[in-house]
């Protein structure tokens, strides 16, 4: 017999609703499977006056929320709202209440903290325990791993020196009013800031942009302005709810931070804009933690990256993290690896593209995971006057000696700290005598040297080892298979993730790891539909 549906289930009044082998059916049949109750240990226990959710409806509809290209929390409720496909994969019947923004905003802030059992964050967990279920369902078979990134746009605006500083002054005095009931008008005569009561700072000192010294005395005008209303704050700021004091402090301090990265003092002691770009440099004030960076030379993103390691074979992706635009890529590589050898036990053999080639993270993966990473290794270019390179010197390097392009052997061995690598390094030395009968010395020395002193990497064998794989042509054939991560790449950005859905660093690390889990959902669902 089949089972009896209700009048109002979405599968009765709509039987072809759910779709064999999508996320929705999946979804639908395998709540109990894939959202086991261990998993939300802490969540709202009902009591008197309000019944809250279930767990996994709200974990379903932020999975349901990416299902197609991502949007925002209010529209993914009012389409549980509506749609039949998506009521039946939560288990909600027609006139059945919806969850609403602000319990799925509860929720996701819930999901945000660290398990108490595992002791890292309850997303991630979820998103682990995905992956152990798609290794158990044959998802994945005779892995090839590999990690990339990809950039995803800030959510916040991103804005000039004038604007940050205009625009900024006047949302922090907005705010400074609401909370102290004191006009904006009146706080704006007392601060000397007449530009915060107008809708638009340029528009409101009505100058020629191009002349320099207007240009000039606006900028000071709102640098002066910006400090002033900061310490006028700070002095205050007792008059504030405490809850506040936290955000007031950040907004003030993002401000100071942009005078001292944006501006600077001409030769007359006038402050303009400063002709250089400050390191980690403030972009956004609503979304601080976003910055600019390259993805090549020609195309230029301004937000975060979100870093990837998973098999390009099955397209499952094993470990994600989002970071600022500026983190290079093999900062992360430790954490994508680390969470990767968690729930897979063959991940000895990582591919990647020029980023993660370098020879200080091929040692320490190799040493602290044990994985064997395949990437082009860094150039040997020579520094400018220099005719050969480190690469042109032979190294014993269990005698530690060098023996440079002429065959001469060098007669000393040292270390010294060197600020690049953060450690000591071995440096070979020859003497003047024997560079001075050399005859490629022209070519060898930099200009002022008297003898040649040769610099060596920390870890110089494993670098030359690298150079000579990548010189391999087999190795380099069997390298090829990178270009597949473009699978992965491809599949998180169709789901949403090549734009922030929200403010700040912490909600894109979320929507990675909900669009990680959409995706691994997926192939889950081919595999068992």
């Amino acid at each position: 017999m089949s089972p009896q549906h209700s009048f109002f289930d979405p599968e009765f009044v709509d039987p072809k609703c759910l779709v064999e082998g999508t996320v929705p059916w999946l979804l639908a049949r395998s709540s109990t499977t894939l959202f086991p109750s261990w998993l939300f240990e802490g969540w709202e226990k009902p009591g008197r006056g309000r019944n809250p959710w279930s767990p996994r409806v709200l974990m379903a509809l932020l999975i349901l929320r990416f299902h197609e290209e991502g949007m925002s929390r209010a529209a993914a409720c009012r389409r549980a709202a509506r749609d039949s496909e998506w009521r039946a994969a939560l288990g909600l019947a027609f006139g059945e209440r919806t969850p609403d923004e602000s319990s799925v905003r509860r929720f996701e802030k819930f999901m945000t903290r660290r398990h108490p059992v595992a002791g890292i964050e309850r997303f991630v967990v979820v998103h682990e325990h995905f992956v152990r279920l798609c290794i158990k369902h044959g998802v994945v078979r005779d892995p090839t791993y590999a990690m990339d990134s990809t950039p995803m746009w800030a959510y916040g605006a991103v804005l000039d020196t004038v604007r940050l500083l205009g625009d900024g002054v006047r949302s922090l005095v907005k705010m400074w009013a609401r909370l102290t009931d004191v006009p904006v008008e009146k706080l704006a005569s007392e601060w000397r800031v007449r530009w915060v009561t107008a809708k638009s700072t340029k528009g409101a000192f009505g100058i020629d942009w191009k002349d320099s010294k207007a240009r000039s005395e606006v900028i000071t005008e709102l640098a002066e302005g910006a400090t002033a209303v900061v310490a006028g704050i700070v002095k205050s700021i007792h008059k504030a709810p405490a809850k506040m004091h936290k955000t007031l402090r950040r907004r003030g301090s993002d401000l100071m931070k942009v005078i001292a990265q944006d501006l600077e003092a001409d030769d007359d002691g006038n402050l303009v804009v400063a002709r250089r770009v400050a390191k980690d440099r403030l972009v956004s004030l609503t979304d601080p933690q976003s910055r600019h960076f390259r993805k090549t030379k020609s195309k230029r993103f301004t937000g975060f990256k979100l870093h990837l390691l998973g098999d390009v074979v099955s397209g499952l992706i094993t470990s994600v993290s989002v970071t600022s635009g500026n983190v290079h890529d093999s900062a992360v590589a430790h954490r994508l690896l680390r969470r990767a050898q968690r729930v897979c036990d063959d991940v000895d053999r990582v591919f990647g593209d020029t980023a993660y080639g370098g020879a200080t993270l091929r040692h320490d993966v190799k040493r602290q995971f044990h994985v064997e990473v395949v990437a082009p290794p860094p150039p040997a270019n020579g520094k400018s006057g220099d005719g050969f390179t480190r690469a042109d010197f032979s190294i014993d390097f269990e005698c530690n000696v060098a023996t440079c392009p002429a065959g001469v052997a060098s007669s000393s061995s040292t270390t010294r700290f060197h600020s690049t690598y953060g450690g000591q390094v071995p440096v070979v030395k020859w003497t003047q005598q024997e560079c001075d009968v050399c005859p490629l010395r022209e070519k060898c020395l930099p200009k002022n040297h008297r003898s040649k002193r040769l610099v060596l990497h920390p870890h110089e064998e494993e670098l030359r080892l690298a150079r000579r794989q990548w010189s391999d042509e087999s190795f380099r054939a069997s390298y090829r298979r990178r270009s597949e991560c473009e699978r992965l790449i491809n599949q998180v950005v169709r789901h949403g993730a090549r734009h922030a859905r929200a403010w700040g660093l912490q909600a894109a690390n979320t929507q990675g790891l909900l669009v990680v889990m959409r995706c691994n959902l997926g192939l889950l669902a081919k595999a068992l539909g």
